[in-house]
């Protein structure tokens, strides 16, 4: 697997992961506009002997200044627990950090309890929480605000 640049060719396929992925997810439109903003960073996961196949894992961020905040983060079902969201992540900040961003920010269900391993183990720290951020049906649910600082290695 690679670590590459988003592009507009990725984007069908990523509103497909988000729609599969999460209860509100972002539509194709809303991806578009947001890979449109000046402050985007986009990145996708790909078999290597296969560029042109749809992203396995992506990250949207938005950067700007010495903050960035990652928008939305997703794996494929089919590809879950082989470590490309580690992967990914670890490409994302390096590559945030060389763009000149300091932190990063992020919020996650308080329930999503692998994704929450993961941001621990990249360094990230709890900084506040936003209650009923989340909706799923007709539940609530609250989300944890996390942030790390780039120019702390990653452990």
């Amino acid at each position: 697997m690679i670590a590459a640049p988003l592009t507009p060719g990725h984007l069908a396929a990523i509103a497909t992961l988000e729609a599969m992925r999460f209860d509100s997810p972002m539509t194709l439109r809303q991806l578009r506009d947001l890979a449109a903003r000046p402050s985007f960073v986009g990145f996708v996961m790909l078999p290597e002997d296969d560029l042109d196949a749809d992203p396995l894992a992506y990250a949207l961020c938005l950067a700007g200044g010495v903050g960035a905040d990652l928008v939305s983060i997703a794996t494929a079902p089919d590809a879950e627990r082989r470590g490309l969201a580690t992967r990914l992540l670890d490409h994302v900040l390096a590559r945030l950090k060389q763009d000149g961003c300091e932190d990063i920010c992020l919020e996650v269900a308080i329930d999503n309890v692998a994704a929450l391993a993961l941001y621990h183990r990249l360094g990230f720290t709890e900084v506040g929480r936003r209650t009923g951020y989340y909706r799923r049906g007709g539940a609530l649910v609250d989300a944890i605000v996390m942030r790390r600082q780039l120019r702390q290695p990653v452990p």
